[in-house]
């Protein structure tokens, strides 16, 4: 399971451009286009609740879930599989499977690297922070 850079990154800010794109500190992109399951934290009466979103079609009653807009990072790993999942510090939760005919998941990070779930699960990472030996790529 890798670890990714974005642990303990702010995320800025929130948009849906062909998917779901979050901006964190440090030049980081995390743009998500698989379907994903977001985990939102019981508020209340309300409990835990896990919802499937298609970030490439968000309609109108889910955006509001999607407010993770000064929320820390605080969990971000990769399985072998190219299961993303990612943990927030308001307790959402995001996990997105690997697709087998597009990318689902992509990140770019401005000193780090690229990283990304291609079709079928294959995690490919180029990272330019670190040496080449140490670099993985994954299927």
């Amino acid at each position: 399971m890798l670890t990714q850079w974005i642990e303990q990154c702010t995320v800025q800010r929130v948009s849906l451009h062909g998917g779901l794109v979050l901006n964190l500190d440090d030049y980081n992109e995390l743009v998500i286009s698989g379907p994903m399951r977001l985990t939102v934290p019981p508020v209340g009466r309300y409990p835990e609740e896990q919802v499937l979103i298609d970030p490439t079609n968000v309609p109108a009653q889910q955006r509001p879930l999607l407010d993770l807009a000064g929320a820390v990072c605080t969990h971000a790993r990769c399985d072998d599989e190219g299961c993303l999942h990612l943990g927030f510090s308001r307790g959402h939760r995001i996990d997105v499977d690997p697709d087998e005919r597009a990318t689902a998941w992509e990140l770019y990070g401005k000193y780090h690297g690229y990283m990304a779930c291609l079709p079928h699960g294959r995690v490919r990472v180029v990272r330019h922070d670190i040496d080449d030996e140490d670099t993985t790529a994954i299927h």
